[in-house]
């Protein structure tokens, strides 16, 4: 479930964008790769200004889950604070069919349709670690928040700006286009446990892939209406009696 939650992200980060997931390939390199400098001088008007940004709001958002064999269709909100939380509700015509928080040290999604709670810590104390953490999660929400890791990218082909997290047994990559600064596609793949979350853009939307935390799911996702600096009220409870917990 996490998945939809990091497809949401990715959604709101386009604004309408789109993407596709599969082993999605990196751009061909040319024979140089262009120094860092260059990829400062592409990225300085979308990094203008990104200190004041606090809060990132996206509404409305048309969104198709394929999971298990069933396609639900819902508009998904996401709201993120920097460094802190972020929140993603699905609805499907009036009833909320998913829910989710993610916070620096931990995960919490709610299936509604099913009456579940699945909670996870992002990072985990013992074993193999999950293929993104909060920052490459939140890194997905906007472009901004790339802005703090200009170190780890490099220009191919005057193309494409390509931002490498990469981690012992994970593959860790987010690719920009370079004219618009969309994003193009993003990579995060475990070695050792075959979990994965990826995508790249497909047509007006993003088309994601993803087997972590609750099986293979696919999400088509497209459009959202976007708010900076606003404050949406967080809220998880549930009834515990009505609902069975998953700790993964």
């Amino acid at each position: 479930m996490l998945a939809f939650l990091g497809l949401v992200v990715v959604l709101f980060s386009q604004c309408g964008g789109g993407s596709v997931i599969s082993k999605s390939p990196e751009p061909e390199a040319s024979e140089e790769e262009h120094p860092p400098l260059m990829v400062r001088e592409s990225l300085e008007e979308t990094c203008a200004g990104a200190d004041t940004i606090r809060t990132t709001f996206i509404s409305k958002a048309e969104t198709v889950f394929l999971h298990d064999g069933k396609k639900y269709e819902a508009q998904v909100s996401l709201y993120a604070v920097e460094d802190s939380l972020i929140y993603v509700s699905a609805v499907n015509s009036g009833f909320e069919i998913i829910r989710a928080l993610v916070e620096p040290d931990s995960i919490q999604l709610i299936d509604r349709v099913n009456k579940v709670l699945y909670r996870t810590a992002v990072k985990k104390r013992f074993g193999y670690q999950n293929p993104l953490n909060f920052s490459d999660i939140q890194n997905l929400v906007s472009r901004h928040y790339l802005c703090d890791d200009l170190e780890s990218s490099r220009e191919l082909s005057f193309s494409h700006i390509i931002f490498d997290f990469d981690e012992p047994d994970i593959n860790k990559k987010i690719t920009l286009d370079r004219e618009n600064r969309l994003m193009e596609s993003f990579e995060f793949a475990h070695h050792k446990t075959h979990k994965y979350f990826m995508g790249e853009k497909s047509g007006e939307g993003f088309t994601i892939y993803t087997n972590f935390m609750m099986g293979e799911v696919e999400i088509h996702t497209k459009g959202g209406e976007l708010h900076r600096n606003v404050e949406i009220p967080v809220q998880m409870s549930i009834n515990r009696k009505k609902y069975s917990i998953i700790n993964l």
